[in-house]
């Protein structure tokens, strides 16, 4: 009874599919340069296997609307959804950091999630990972902070995408 009241509504194997992402989405700004962008992406699972879905616009706003628009849809159809996007942290100060984010929902799970990562890029342009990931709940109006919540779950979805290995790598800058 106890442990119930303490389970999270962010269940492993999500962390683990926002993981597989969120390093695809380092493997993608890797392997660009200053000044481009990731075009925002959803990756789509059911029964038929894994698809990646690509919301290429005239804008980075409008593509990562495009991806949002494509959550309703994920829930219609009970699919595993995690949609990755590149952006802008603000600090106070009015100053920015790149960052990282996947969105992710699967079946079962009452609120979406997000996992960010900092990242900045050396100069030989590859990128380097700032601090650690951080997770948000999603709620109606704004997304709050994820205190405790599986980062060795995050860790296993990281390694399981074909080029995980780097992610140390960028972390050691």
């Amino acid at each position: 009874m106890l442990g119930s009241l303490f389970r999270s509504s962010l269940p492993d194997d999500a962390i683990e599919y926002a993981g597989f992402v969120l390093m695809h989405c380092a493997a993608i700004a890797d392997a660009n340069r200053e000044g481009e962008l990731i075009c925002p992406f959803a990756v789509i699972t059911d029964a038929t296997g894994r698809q990646v879905l690509d919301f290429e616009s005239e804008t980075q706003e409008e593509a990562v609307a495009k991806g949002w628009a494509s959550l309703a849809e994920a829930k219609r159809s009970k699919v595993w959804w995690a949609f990755g996007r590149e952006g802008i942290s603000r600090q106070s100060d009015g100053t920015g950091t790149d960052v990282l984010t996947v969105t992710v929902w699967v079946p079962g799970m009452k609120q979406h999630y997000s996992f960010t990562q900092l990242f900045g890029r050396g100069p030989e342009q590859g990128i380097y990972l700032i601090g650690k990931p951080e997770a948000l709940k999603h709620g109606e109006e704004h997304a709050e902070p994820v205190e405790r919540w599986n980062d060795v779950a995050l860790g296993r979805g990281i390694a399981s995408h074909p080029t995980g290995s780097r992610w140390q790598e960028w972390q050691g800058h």
